[in-house]
């Protein structure tokens, strides 16, 4: 056996976290980095300018890190751009290990990571296989790959039992997610950070596809869990970022006749959304949306100018009776649209109108599996934007059999289209608690082909504009130096007392 002296050194490896405004997050995580079973590592945090008492927080923690200040919110780019610029210039390490501060990592996530990579020098970055943080059996993502035609990410494995899997542990994706992803240094100075002008959304997507472009392996390890959710419902925020960065990804990587399908499909889509909006009298995300579009032609990136707060939903539900409306409902079928916490609250809402109450789940299909809950009767999936007009019919004939009363709609401020199908609908509120009446029903179905018909016709109008900015876009020379984060940002050593 060798001695101890004689083993190699671990490779120095810096671990890059982000933080937002989530003190008790960023405090779980360092308390679970104390048991790490890797030892040549550092830990550098990167402040996005809290307004909670994360600084403080961080400062007080026993574990020692680099904290870096900086003095305005730069997104989770700017954040982790600035953390490997810093720890490339100052601490020149083998590998970088991106954390998101609410991800959650075993004692010995690292070390299998970097033993893959130590492997393989190919590799140039290795993500964690994302679990479901409330349900440790269950696959979130084991990466993801790019649906070139329509414009989306399509995350590998989604909502797998770990345990049914028969295949390769280690797999090669297109992209993986910067919540647990651990990157090879010499790959981040050769192609260069993350593109600030996403801020949020797809740009670990773009990070992955320029490292692959530049002969590296990205590769996904489903023996270095992560626990990090992807129930976070829909908002006009996430909308925003997701409409505009997917056509700034297609311009940079797509071209010919790739790019227009992917361009028509993606417009499609969210003009649809957008007109769908409008009509169910949601006029401020709906303009949210109207102005992701108008800052991708105006190539205005990075943060977006409306402020999460301006896009509350509608003035609040009245709470009118409907608990005692909805008392009388037998069978209840709530809607899914929210985040996972939204969703349980609003199903445990519904069975304390009434004990007797049947409840059952309408989820996208890749939302599914955790919804199968011991107070959920029976689960509804549906895909509106993959499956065919077989498919759709098919779920709206398992509504329509479900004799459901009437249906609930948990989270906004979208609305499902089978939610016509029902008689009367409601909606939980997962900010207020308030269940309040939903005006919805079979006699404004003509709202949801009306929208769809539109997004198409406004597709058209806006196709070539959209793809000779994409084109603009493409001739561009990349340019991934972290410019905003250049002298707005302070630095100093945190250790406790």
């Amino acid at each position: 056996m060798r001695s101890e002296q004689s083993l190699p050194a671990e490779p120095l490896v810096a671990i890059i976290i982000v933080n937002w405004n989530k003190r008790q997050c960023v405090i779980s995580l360092l308390d679970s980095l104390r048991a790490i079973e890797y030892g040549n590592h550092l830990i550098v945090i990167v402040d996005n300018a809290s307004t909670d008492d994360s600084i403080m927080s961080i400062r007080e923690h026993e574990l020692p890190a680099l904290l870096i200040e900086n003095s305005e919110n730069l997104g989770g780019t700017g954040g982790f751009n600035t953390g490997m610029t810093t720890a490339l210039r100052e601490l020149e390490p083998t590998y970088l290990w991106l954390l998101d501060n609410d991800a959650e990592v075993l004692p010995g996530t690292l070390k299998v990571l970097v033993n893959l990579m130590e492997s393989d020098k190919g590799i140039g970055i290795a993500g964690s296989c994302i679990m479901s943080p409330e349900d440790h059996g269950l696959i979130v993502e084991a990466g993801a790959f790019v649906g070139w035609r329509s414009g989306t990410s399509d995350p590998h494995l989604r909502y797998s039992r770990v345990d049914d899997w028969q295949g390769p542990r280690v797999m090669d994706v297109d992209s993986v997610a910067a919540c647990s992803a651990l990157v090879r240094a010499e790959a981040v100075r050769r192609v260069g950070i993350m593109d600030e002008r996403y801020f949020l959304h797809w740009d670990d997507i773009d990070f992955c596809i320029r490292i692959g472009n530049a002969g590296y392996r990205v590769v996904a390890c489903l023996d270095a869990p992560a626990f990090h959710g992807a129930e976070k419902g829909y908002s006009p925020i996430t909308l925003y970022y997701d409409f505009r960065n997917a056509l700034l990804f297609q311009g940079k990587h797509c071209q010919g006749w790739s790019l227009l399908v992917a361009a028509w499909n993606i417009l499609g889509n969210y003009l649809a959304s957008m007109t769908y909006l409008f009509l169910l009298g949601q006029r401020k995300p709906a303009r949210y949306l109207q102005t992701a579009l108008g800052d991708f032609l105006s190539r205005r990136f990075g943060r977006a100018a409306t402020a999460p707060s301006e896009l509350v939903s509608q003035a609040p539900f009245a709470a009118s009776e409907s608990g005692t409306q909805l008392g009388k409902c037998q069978k209840v079928v709530v809607f899914a649209v929210g985040s996972f916490d939204e969703v349980a609250s609003a199903i445990r809402r519904v069975k304390s109108c009434g004990d007797s109450i049947s409840v059952s789940v309408a989820v996208a299909a890749d939302r599914a599996e955790v919804y199968r809950l011991p107070e959920v009767d029976a689960v509804i999936t549906y895909d509106l934007f993959r499956s065919g007009l077989h498919e759709k019919i098919a779920t709206a004939l398992a509504i329509l059999g479900g004799n459901f009363s009437c249906g609930v709609t948990a989270g906004g401020p979208f609305v499902v289209p089978y939610a016509f199908l029902l008689r009367r609908n409601f909606r939980f509120d997962g900010r207020t608690g308030v269940l309040g009446r939903l005006g919805v029903s079979l006699y404004t179905v003509w709202k949801l082909p009306f929208a769809i018909a539109a997004g198409k016709l406004l597709a058209v109008r806006y196709l070539f504009p959209v793809v000779s900015t994409c084109r603009s876009l493409r001739n561009e020379a990349g340019n991934y130096e972290p410019e905003s984060a250049k002298g707005r940002q302070k630095m100093e050593e945190s250790t406790a007392p």
